[in-house]
């Protein structure tokens, strides 16, 4: 198993575009402002005091989402510019992975990090009625002949995949389980079901995207292992996933989720 992928990784690439937008406000005003005409010079301004404003939401984001993985407390007057921050961020963040040659996967696994962590210092406690756990159907045996996307009784709990050790958890604890093929049936999941809180099981990518596509809601990333390749017979630890949701409906201080890969 390969270590945990340090938090490093994706506040390093978050620092360095609050740089780059530092650098790009510098060179508007360098550029445009410098030149004659008097319109040039009142758009040049306007683009300036935007960028600006947009840096320093940035720059309180970033503060916030540092402060609270040291103090390990939720900074709750930052709440909304970490997720401005998260959101607005990601997209060059990936494009600047790539310009160091950082890989897609190494990002996106120190973003989990990073977010599981903002998810711990946010403690507290939820009914169980309002956790979702959200599984990909790439954990149930390829061969198996029953359709458990639809309806999770299907499962005959024959213990060739772990969604047999899953399904217990949901029962034991009475929280709402759904496997979903796609973004579109877990997103559909979280508008019927509208929880408080997901613990969300899959790979790099989709929990990357899951996640940004659920902010201000908190999610709990578990990476999946992927012995036999992507979307294919994957596995996951129960115990894993029993300790996130019990960090939830029991707010479970201490509790530290890493995100692991194959």
């Amino acid at each position: 198993m390969i270590p945990v992928i340090k938090k490093r990784i994706y506040l390093g690439l978050l620092a360095a575009t609050m740089l780059l937008f530092a650098g790009a406000l510098g060179y508007i005003w360098l550029t445009f402002f410098q030149q004659d005409g008097g319109w040039l010079r009142y758009i040049t301004i306007v683009a300036v005091v935007a960028v600006l404003a947009c840096l320093i939401v940035i720059g309180l984001g970033f503060a916030g989402i540092v402060l609270s993985l040291v103090s390990e407390k939720n900074i709750t007057f930052l709440n909304k510019p970490m997720n401005f921050t998260f959101s607005l961020l990601y997209p060059v963040v990936m494009w600047l992975g790539k310009v160091f040659k950082i890989t897609q996967d190494k990002i996106q696994r120190s973003f989990v990090e990073v977010n599981n962590q903002l998810v711990k210092a946010k403690q507290g406690k939820l009914t169980p009625d309002r956790l979702l756990i959200l599984l990909p159907h790439c954990l149930q045996e390829r061969e198996c002949p029953n359709r458990i996307t639809t309806n999770t009784e299907n499962c005959t709990r024959c213990g060739r995949c772990p969604v047999g050790d899953l399904l217990p958890l949901s029962e034991r604890y009475g929280v709402h389980l759904r496997i979903a093929t796609g973004g579109t049936l877990a997103r559909e999941a979280v508008k019927k079901l509208r929880p408080r809180a997901i613990v969300a099981v899959a790979c790099e990518r989709d929990l990357t995207s899951g996640i940004l596509d659920c902010i201000p809601l908190p999610v709990l990333g578990v990476t999946n292992d992927r012995p036999h390749g992507p979307c294919f017979n994957t596995y996951v630890d129960p115990d894993a996933v029993e300790k996130a949701i019990l960090f939830f409906i029991q707010g479970g201080e201490g509790n530290v989720f890493h995100v692991s890969a194959n």
